[in-house]
């Protein structure tokens, strides 16, 4: 069904046609012109109905439908996501690790298998669809793996599970789009032409000087030049850079075997951190090749301004290396030994200064959903940040070579963790934290005897938005988004630079998903430990008399006290705050409001929340301000509220709705994001046994918030007064149907992919920067 999902989704119909990519034999010649057939049919077609399903590692039998490469490339059996193997598996990352038939002897077969489109397998599973539209799909995409790669194995399941064509379980190609799909099929499926070709992989003439500069920088010969290169690339290789100039064009940063002007060579290692095999190579910035998909797009724009920022962040200090790092174990996976000649105060400022971005990749990338490390964190957060001159590093250079070896993470041990050896292995984790937590306590009590006061919180320099986040979680992925969005979060994470560096080196730069289930069990187990600090430095800045208390309330249940118990002790819980309360409760709720209003000017802490600040309350003198107006005055009706007896309803929503507002000025989308309530998050298995759904909450936000909705409502102007009226009646699963059954736009509609395109047209057009085609894999069924 992987494979049939996704040649479903694939062609389910951008109406204009198909067409035929270069490299194979020329289309007959016709109406449409050959030589662009592929770019202007076929490829918008994969775009509008393919990458729905057909995408990074999640796409069915991985077949990646981003360009005509992926196509070529073709489909493998091998679930990426196996959580259970013993051994690593060999990458599948694609236009990285292999080219062209280089793929085959990695396990990938050709879906494009003849000429004859009676004896094509892509073809025929995308027909299928609309000759068996009857056919009731009932599993979701994850839970179909069946991959077809013959045309007997195609038979057989036309036979017996007529419902895998694609796209799979909505609307079927029309007539028109399967005429040109099955004209391209009889050309020879040809791809883009040789000129097409070059300018996909040829930045556009305005960047190229631009792109040339970086390059000069990031390539220069002094020690000091190469470290800092070393250290931007480790953190910006899941980075879609791109310039102002034309902001649509995407670049990755990579290592090449040859000098950029050369031509990019990029060198595959599974991790950005791995020796590159070769004394002398180059950074680069090679052009993305495909089309992008909202799930692994993270933006990242360089400018003039920015190279300035990196050298005098950098660079003005006078700062010497004496010997490069070696990408030997122990080095290369700890940063703070990798890169100790760099100013820890660089460090972190660069990590703050795109703070988003930097907490983007480890909640979106590199694994496109996040399963073995987002169910260890809260389904709604803010993130503050430790001011620079406050954080222990910085202020000590003694205190930073003490930490940095107490800081190991599960990276040391590489992609195949010996299963019985696990046990000492994590036992090792916690000890190191532990020895690392009473340092970090004791240096501050020497530092700050008198405890964390208010401007030890970042406050953005007075300018920079990066300053407060707010992370939302919808099942095994995230979003995060800038400012305080949402009511009061239930935890909150304070981040200082060790806490900041390990988040982004333990689940991007050292995690492989093609790793082994042990190299993948120590990384979740480390992210809580993570989760834990972040939340522990939080608690130092309120009474330390309150902070027990939150501790408890934080994690429920006899399992989960034990285990922080035995893992994470209490550590300096009766040092000092210098923040003065007004009142000996609520000290959360208190911090946050002096964080946001009186520490944060407006230019940092962003646009005020009017839809879902409840508990969180603006201060009197701000009263004037706060005006909630327009749809934000029916949305504010359903959004932080909780699902106690009386109003049940945000229980009985996904994890992700879409609403679709049509005004008389054109299409606004909202997010509905279901914020599931828990007693604790403790354990990597058994999390539905430990819900709390009577404190579920929805977060309504304008934008498209998340890759993959669960539902899309579509509503009127004038009609939403009664769609938040339907929402707060709602008292069960079929009363949440009845607002499917008015609203919804169910996967069986029949102008889906009408409404689908109208949806994906606005976003692109309020946001082209972000945008990115959204995942469909995990659409309700009914």
């Amino acid at each position: 069904m992987q494979f049939i999902l996704m040649l479903v989704i694939c062609f389910s119909a951008i109406a204009g046609s198909a067409s035929a990519p270069a490299g194979r034999a020329q289309a007959p010649s016709g109406a449409i012109a050959e030589a662009t057939l592929y770019s202007r049919k076929i490829q918008p077609l994969f775009d509008n109905r393919c990458l729905a399903c057909h995408s990074c590692f999640n796409a069915p039998c991985q077949l990646n439908l981003q360009n005509f490469e992926g196509f070529q490339r073709g489909a493998n059996k091998l679930n990426v996501y196996d959580g259970t193997r013993l051994k690593s598996v060999e990458p599948s990352r694609i236009w990285i690790d292999a080219h062209a038939d280089e793929w085959r002897k990695r396990g990938f077969y050709e879906v494009s298998t003849s000429k004859d489109p009676d004896q094509n397998l892509f073809f025929q599973i995308t027909q299928l669809r609309a000759t068996a539209k009857n056919a009731k799909v009932t599993k979701q995409v994850s839970e179909s793996q069946v991959c077809a790669q013959t045309m007997a194995d195609y038979q057989l399941l036309a036979k017996n599970s007529p419902e895998l064509g694609m796209p799979y379980g909505f609307p079927a190609l029309n007539a028109a789009e399967l005429a040109t799909l099955k004209g391209w099929v009889k050309a020879g499926s040809p791809g883009p032409n040789a000129e097409e070709l070059k300018s996909q992989n040829t930045p556009s003439a305005e960047l190229q000087s631009q792109v040339r500069e970086w390059e000069e920088f990031l390539n220069q010969e002094t020690l000091r030049q190469k470290l800092v290169s070393r250290y931007l690339y480790e953190h910006l290789f899941l980075a879609h850079i791109y310039f102002p100039e034309k902001s649509e064009e995407f670049f990755r940063l990579v290592r090449s075997k040859q000098t950029c002007a050369l031509g990019v060579q990029e060198i595959a290692t599974r991790r950005p951190n791995d020796n590159p095999g070769t004394a002398k190579f180059w950074y680069c910035l090679k052009k993305f090749p495909g089309t992008v998909v909202k799930k692994t797009h993270i933006p990242y724009q360089w400018s003039p301004a920015k190279l300035a920022r990196y050298k005098e962040l950098f660079l003005a200090e006078a700062w010497k290396v004496s010997a490069l790092p070696s990408y030997d174990p122990g080095v290369a996976e700890n940063p703070f030994v990798a890169f100790k000649d760099i100013p820890v105060k660089a460090r972190y400022q660069f990590l703050l200064d795109d703070a988003q971005y930097q907490v983007s990749t480890f909640i979106k990338g590199p694994v496109c959903n996040g399963s073995m490390a987002v169910n260890s964190i809260q389904e709604q957060f803010y993130v503050f940040f430790l001011n620079p001159s406050s954080d222990n590093m910085v202020l000590s250079e003694k205190y930073a070579d003490k930490a940095a070896n107490l800081l190991m993470m599960p990276g040391v041990w590489g992609s195949d963790v010996d299963v019985k050896e696990t046990p000492l292995f994590y036992k090792k984790l916690v000890d190191h934290r532990e020895k690392y937590r009473k340092l970090r306590t004791d240096e501050m009590a020497k530092l700050r005897p008198d405890g964390y006061a208010l401007k030890d919180v970042w406050d953005g320099g007075g300018f920079n938005p990066n300053a407060t986040l707010t992370v939302l979680r919808h099942d095994d992925n995230a979003v995060v988004m800038k400012g305080a969005v949402g009511d009061l979060s239930k935890t909150v994470f304070m981040l200082d630079y060790p806490l900041f560096e390990r988040l982004v080196y333990n689940l991007v730069v050292n995690f492989d998903v093609f790793g082994n289930v042990s190299h993948q069990l120590l990384t979740r187990v480390y992210m809580d430990m993570i989760r834990m600090e972040a939340e522990e430095l939080f608690l130092t800045f309120l009474p330390s008399e309150e902070r027990l208390s939150y501790r408890r309330a934080w994690y429920r249940g006899l399992l989960a006290q034990a285990k922080m118990a035995y893992v994470f002790p209490t550590v300096g819980s009766a040092e000092p705050t210098g923040i003065k309360f007004n009142e000996d409760n609520h000290t959360k709720k208190q911090f946050v409001q002096k964080v946001l209003f009186f520490h944060q000017n407006e230019s940092v802490r962003g646009a005020w929340d009017f839809i879902n600040w409840k508990n969180l309350e603006v201060p009197d003198s701000m009263q004037g301000q706060w005006k909630v107006q327009g749809l934000d005055k029916e949305l504010r009706k359903i959004a932080a509220v909780k699902a106690e007896a009386s109003l049940p309803f945000s229980q009985f929503f996904p994890d992700l709705a879409l609403l679709n507002i049509k005004t008389a000025k054109g299409l606004k989308i909202y997010s509905l994001i279901h914020n599931k309530e828990h007693e604790n998050i403790s354990w990597i298995l058994g999390e539905s046994l430990r819900m709390d759904p009577k404190n579920d909450t929805l977060t309504v936000r304008e934008g498209v918030w998340g890759s993959y909705p669960n539902m899309i409502f579509n509503v009127k102007e004038n009609e939403l007064a009664a769609f938040a009226i339907q929402v707060r009646g709602m008292k069960s699963p079929e009363d949440y149907q009845n607002l499917v059954t008015r609203y919804g736009l169910r996967r069986s509609n029949a102008k889906f992919w009408s409404f689908y395109d109208d949806m994906h047209s606005a976003m692109r057009k309020s946001d082209p920067v972000n945008f990115g085609f959204l995942d469909l894999t995990r659409y309700e069924m009914k």
